[in-house]
């Protein structure tokens, strides 16, 4: 556009000069003809355009690639002769982005249709929207920006594999409170299963005050817990992968995964990542197929960057509510022991060299990009 504002100039001061030098009819004619035909086309694109809207719509998620349908509808009686739409196609989760651009004219009173075609290079949450829309006039000479807001979602899931989700805190079958696993620490007040040394993060309700001014130490109470089917399973999302996509993908494979196995095994569960705009911790209960769907769409928009919620666990998070934490990630978080130390852990680290490792008391299982689908179908948990 810049370089047809500087042709029409050299025009311009061309006839201009040739006008004072051969004052003929003419040349006055091709004079004014070259300043009015502009001003006419700058008010095409000032009096058009001005009731623009867009709306998207998606087919089927479940088909790869996918049809995302955008309908620019256009609400006055003029027509607009040129309208550009710059569509942003981006991976929430890996951060990787594709734009298309849309050029089109529409009748007044009417609209067009333009279909995308969707191809997810890497498993995440992809946000289709118009990044910018611009209205050219009907020679190319001004563009004015046209505000609109609209945007779908699509949802690119990893590859799933089985896992043997055997779980030993697994107790299903027995009456809740029939019997109270001694090695975790629960919030029966009626079953005290030992007596040990404050540790920070243990709930002040707890403390043995008797016993604790008897030996002058603060001394806490080890309740009993009931054995049930009650699971965490956390996302991490370390920055040390995030340029790395195979390395997201297989992140995300496993951790999906898991939540599928024990979903397939009629196991309820919670699970947890990070809130990235606020960088708090997530939450979610999934007991059916509607809401493991739910989950998936939030956690796959989950990017990997440094404000992990889980990267120190308090105590007070996975105590006395979880019998079993599941950690899946590329680091081991720093309040591990804090979580060891009331409940089973199991770590399934991206880029672990391990055999069995044992870190603060939770067993770690490593897996890569290559063959983590066959290394880890057998693995029991």
């Amino acid at each position: 556009m810049l370089g047809k504002r500087i042709a029409w100039l050299l025009i311009l001061l061309s006839l201009a000069v040739l006008y004072l030098f051969a004052n003929g009819t003419v040349t006055l004619a091709l004079l004014v003809s070259c300043i009015a035909a502009p001003l006419l086309s700058l008010a095409v694109i000032m009096a058009s355009g001005r009731h623009i809207s867009i709306s998207f719509e998606k087919a089927d998620d479940n088909v790869s690639p996918a049809e995302v349908t955008l309908t620019i509808r256009n609400g006055d009686i003029m027509p607009v002769t040129d309208i550009e739409a710059d569509i942003r196609c981006m991976n929430l989760r890996t951060g990787e982005a594709e734009n298309v651009t849309v050029t089109r004219s529409i009748r007044p009173k009417g609209k067009v249709r333009e279909t995308l075609i969707v191809t997810p290079g890497h498993a995440g949450r992809y946000e289709i929207a118009v990044d910018s829309m611009k209205l050219y006039d009907p020679l190319r000479l001004w563009s004015r920006e046209i505000e609109v807001s609209d945007r779908v979602y699509l949802t690119s899931m990893p590859e799933i594999f089985e896992l043997d989700m055997s779980l030993t805190s697994s107790s299903s079958a027995m009456p809740e409170g029939d019997r109270y696993k001694d090695s975790v620490n629960g919030n029966d007040s009626g079953e005290v299963t030992g007596i040990r040394e404050y540790v920070p993060g243990d709930p002040v309700r707890n403390i043995h005050w008797k016993l604790s001014s008897k030996l002058d130490k603060t001394l806490v109470k080890e309740l009993g817990q009931p054995i049930t089917d009650n699971f965490l399973i956390v996302l991490g999302n370390s920055a040390d992968v995030s340029f790395n996509p195979e390395a997201l993908d297989a992140i995300a494979s496993v951790y999906t995964s898991i939540l599928h196995s024990l979903h397939a095994e009629g196991i309820g569960f919670t699970a947890g990542w990070t809130n990235p705009e606020t960088g708090e911790a997530v939450f979610r209960t999934v007991n059916n197929e509607q809401e493991l769907i739910l989950a998936a769409d939030e956690y796959l928009a989950v990017p990997a960057t440094d404000r992990s919620a889980f990267e120190s666990i308090d105590r007070s998070t996975a105590d006395n509510r979880f019998a079993h934490v599941i950690i899946v990630g590329s680091q081991v978080p720093s309040g591990i022991k804090e979580i060891s130390n009331g409940c089973q852990v199991t770590l399934f680290m991206f880029g672990a060299q391990t055999d069995g490792m044992i870190e603060a008391g939770a067993e770690v299982i490593g897996f890569d990009e290559k063959s983590f689908t066959s290394e880890l179908a057998g693995v029991e948990v």
